[in-house]
């Protein structure tokens, strides 16, 4: 089969598949079948434990973000930076109850509910009762509240500015998809399985087996990491291997 054939072949069978066939997709994922042909073939190597890296990744980026976040906050000292995020949601939703403007941003219940009030003392929001359940409150955001949100949103858009920027508009795209997919996959089952053990989660979601298994990879990480760090060579920065790890 000429390389062009075998191309035109891959096409057919993505696009029969494919809900929505998009070439930049099918690119993507060619490819990534293309260079696990290569792995196949090639002599066995342990491979590397990738969902803890892009955790420790993406931790590390949450972690530099909050630095660039708070170089910021240091010029508004009576703001906290948890308003902007609050304050953005609540302008989307125009009219939200506390609940869900809280779970939208990742927060504990009880944190948010406290940083809320903080915010109406501030007279950045305001709340009414909600005519389909009077226990309930709607918040809206007033007009300081807007004044606020953009004059914050500017400053913090500098921070993804620096830290972004230089990444190439495809890449961008890439992870933008690929992130997307894992937060609307995973969104769900954190907002259902907050009562729950991590133990439970992994076991509803993975199967009875999920357990024994992640014991088995967690233990065989323990050991490469152990393994590369007695390899390691004297003169060899530490620094220089954790970033190895990230290439």
């Amino acid at each position: 089969m000429t390389p062009l054939v075998e191309l035109i072949t891959a096409w057919d069978a993505y696009a029969g598949q494919a809900d929505k066939p998009a070439v930049a997709d099918f690119c993507a994922q060619y490819l990534r079948k293309q260079t696990k042909k290569k792995k196949d073939k090639s002599v066995e190597t342990p491979a590397p434990d990738m969902d803890g890296l892009i955790s420790e990744l993406i931790g590390r980026m949450s972690g530099m973000h909050t630095i660039y976040a708070k170089m910021m906050m240091k010029e508004w000292p009576d703001i906290e930076l948890e308003w902007f995020y609050l304050l953005n949601v609540i302008k989307y939703k125009k009219e939200a109850r506390k609940t869900d403007i809280i779970s939208l941003c990742m927060m504990e219940q009880s944190t948010g509910i406290d940083i809320l009030n903080r915010m109406k003392k501030r007279a950045l929001i305001t709340e009414k009762n909600d005519p389909a359940d009077k226990r309930a409150k709607l918040i809206s955001i007033t007009e300081k509240g807007n004044a606020l949100l953009y004059k914050s949103g500017s400053s913090l858009f500098k921070v993804s500015y620096i830290l972004y920027h230089d990444v190439e508009e495809e890449d961008k795209q890439a992870l933008i998809r690929i992130m997307g997919q894992v937060h609307n996959r995973s969104r769900p089952l954190l907002a259902e399985g907050k009562q729950l053990k991590l133990d439970d989660i992994l076991t509803e979601r993975y199967g009875k087996n999920a357990l024994a298994e992640v014991e088995v990879a967690f233990a065989r990480l323990v050991k490469e990491r152990e393994k590369m760090l007695a390899e390691r060579r004297k003169e060899e920065p530490i620094d220089d291997i954790i970033r190895s790890l990230y290439k």
